[in-house]
């Protein structure tokens, strides 16, 4: 089923008329623009309570572009949901149009712009890796039939429930007639989290660092890479670190462990810095990256010059317009970035296949 809410925009009481001009003239810009329909999914989250408030508010599409925002989750949190429902309607957003919660799929993904699939089996102590993959590839199976039923054919799909690119990967597959080029796996969080730890080292903004790297899967075989990052002033990271043991070896552990170190820390997966994160990864989608730099993000490896295998949702460096994006080509690899490429690679081909085993053999 279905539960809706409107907003209804207020004046302020004490306006002068041209501040009640200037609001009206707004409003009717917002009543005019096409309300972006975005999904989410595991809506009842912790994830995605820290996240519907950021795309509800214009954060991420803009203060100019009205959103209707689904929520999907499965029945039993339907009333957690509400929960939701209610505190979105008690913010009194402008730009948020209509809420709907549901738990039916095929309800969901009926003419949306954005998929953001934040929902997946979570992974209980003494799981292994492999049972994980097999009951989120189910998952997957079925929301990715749902989607290429009712979805817009020019949807953009993003995928954060782990394991992200493998289940990136199998979504693609049942969304038949959607481009794969459409699907992309969040790897913004590593990315920052990267970015966050050279800053720290430095003693410098984290937005003084740029273009650092994160290759292959969203695990802890991932390869934070700081080769190509350059300063604000244009400056090579590695030559401003000077210290390629530290390079090498702690500053990609930390990063490869961090979400690990975080729910050790704090009992729970990260929340707060993985919604940002999916705001990052979907503002770069929607508005393009910026002149003279690229993000990561897990794409369709097919046709790429790294020598990745095709047909693997990998974590490449992308530069985006017009909400295509495209690989950064041409950048040198070293022996020891190609070892930790490949490795992180390999670990892909085995997902990819064993999620293959599994849903052949229902």
């Amino acid at each position: 089923g279905q539960r809706r809410f409107y907003h209804v925009p207020h004046g302020q009481a004490k306006a002068t008329p041209a501040v009640l001009a200037r609001l009206k003239a707004k409003w009717r810009c917002l009543d005019a623009a096409e309300p972006l329909r975005v999904c989410v999914t595991g809506a009842a989250g912790q994830i995605a309570y820290s996240l519907l408030y950021q795309l509800a508010k214009g954060d991420v599409f803009g203060h100019d572009q009205p959103v209707v925002l689904i929520l999907l989750d499965i029945p039993v949190m339907m009333g957690a949901l509400d929960g939701v429902v209610m505190e979105l309607q008690d913010c009194a957003l402008p730009l948020l149009k209509e809420t709907i919660a549901t738990a039916d799929p095929k309800v969901a993904f009926k003419d949306i712009d954005l998929a953001i699939m934040v929902g997946a089996m979570p992974r209980r102590e003494g799981m292994l890796r492999k049972d994980l993959l097999k009951a989120n590839v189910k998952i997957f199976e079925v929301q990715g039939k749902a989607l290429d039923e009712v979805a817009k054919k020019d949807v953009k799909v993003v995928v954060v429930g782990n394991p992200a690119n493998t289940n990136c990967l199998t979504m693609s597959k049942y969304a038949k007639s959607i481009p794969k080029e459409n699907f992309s796996c969040l790897t913004r969080l590593d990315q920052n989290r990267a970015q966050a730890q050279i800053a720290a080292r430095l003693n410098v903004k984290n937005t003084d660092v740029r273009n650092v790297i994160i290759w292959g899967n969203h695990s802890s075989t991932q390869f934070p890479d700081a080769t190509h990052a350059r300063m604000l002033d244009g400056s090579s990271v590695t030559e401003r670190v000077s210290n390629d043991d530290w390079l090498h070896g702690e500053f990609i552990t930390t990063v490869q462990k961090r979400g690990a170190a975080v729910i050790a820390a704090r009992k729970f997966s990260s929340a707060v810095s993985a919604a940002k994160a999916i705001c990052d990864h979907v503002r770069d989608l929607w508005n393009g990256t910026k002149e003279g730099e690229w993000t990561s993000m897990g794409v369709i490896s097919d046709g790429n010059t790294y020598g990745i295998p095709n047909d693997v949702m990998y974590s490449f460096p992308v530069r985006i317009s017009n909400r295509k994006w495209e690989i950064v080509e041409g950048l040198s690899i070293s022996a020891f970035a190609r070892s930790k490429m490949d490795a992180t690679a390999n670990e892909l081909v085995e997902e990819r296949d064993a999620a293959s085993e599994f849903l052949s053999s229902q």
